[in-house]
């Protein structure tokens, strides 16, 4: 059987202390037709040099969008999305490691999904270990560490969770099409959920419950993981309100660029999401049914609530 090429595209931004294992772990993998895109923004640090040294060794990995500087993981990330050119895309921070059959297994659920669902933009994503710098582990599975359940995957629950994590995603050339359509990037919270937005909405999300990367956790990660718990939401509740106003001000993007998309349940899923910005506290509760946005664990459903009050 004909195995495609499969692109990955690395955000680098002074990595230096971790960039040339997650490059390795990369070149280890038991699926070996792939093409690794590094786009670095703006490192001071020395990795330059190994991302040029990674080049002279192996003709799979090129430095692609000429230096451009974003700023921020989401717009990088999105920019490399623009430019990918493969059938079959995957995402990759510059400090995890990822297991040798990584690929393999996403690609193998990808195909799978296809014949199910040809012509839909899929999404696949896997669970991750949380590990320390040293590569110690912390937990064996990132989605029970953060209080989540992988049972809800529809267009609601992305319209106010997020499952995906975008170093463990796959997407299809369907998706990527979709996703490239001019988008307000400042309005988006980051590039894995507005995808799994965009592939809930008009195709299918799919979740391996396998780890298949080590989740690096040190003091520069951009975006890290959290263990829920009643204390820490209560502690910060403030902050999470503001999040979820985020959510909704994600949601009213993807409705501005894909109302015409939007038809029937979906339609009407998000409009009643949307209408949470000026709802009162009878009004919360009916609002979140209408956009069948509830999460599947008591917890976090109580907490949504409270942070729409707040």
């Amino acid at each position: 059987m004909d195995r495609p090429k499969i692109q990955i595209l690395m955000a680098a931004f002074n990595g230096e202390s971790y960039l040339s294992d997650q490059i390795k772990s990369i070149q280890s993998q038991t699926y070996s037709n792939w093409e690794l895109l590094i786009s670095d923004d703006g490192s001071t640090d020395g990795s330059l040099d190994i991302i040029k040294n990674a080049i002279d060794e192996d003709h799979r990995i090129r430095m692609v969008l000429d230096a451009k500087q974003y700023g921020s993981a989401k717009k990088h990330f999105m920019a490399l999305t623009e430019i990918a050119t493969s059938d079959y895309v995957m995402y990759c921070d510059q400090d995890d490691i990822w297991d040798k059959d990584k690929i393999e297994i996403t690609l193998n659920e990808m195909l799978q999904a296809e014949k199910h669902h040809p012509h839909k933009p899929i999404l696949v994503s896997t669970d991750l270990r949380v590990v320390d710098s040293n590569l110690g582990l912390l937990h064996p599975s990132f989605l029970r560490m953060s209080g989540m359940k992988s049972s809800k995957r529809d267009f609601g629950y992305f319209l106010s969770s997020c499952l995906v994590t975008g170093c463990t995603m796959m997407i299809n050339r369907e998706l990527r099409r979709i996703a490239t359509r001019s988008v307000n990037i400042d309005k988006i919270i980051m590039h894995d959920w507005w995808l799994s937005l965009i592939a809930s909405a008009f195709g299918y999300v799919y979740y391996i419950p396998k780890a298949t990367i080590s989740y690096r956790q040190h003091g520069d990660n951009s975006v890290g993981a959290e263990k829920r718990s009643i204390i820490t939401a209560l502690l910060s509740l403030k902050l999470m309100h503001d999040r979820m106003m985020l959510t909704i001000e994600q949601a009213s993007e993807f409705y501005n660029c894909y109302n015409e998309q939007l038809v029937g349940e979906k339609r009407r899923q998000i409009i009643s999401y949307l209408q949470l910005k000026d709802a009162n506290v009878f009004q919360i509760i009916p609002c979140l049914t209408k956009a069948n946005a509830w999460r599947d664990d008591w917890l976090g459903n109580i907490g949504m609530i409270i942070r729409f009050i707040v």
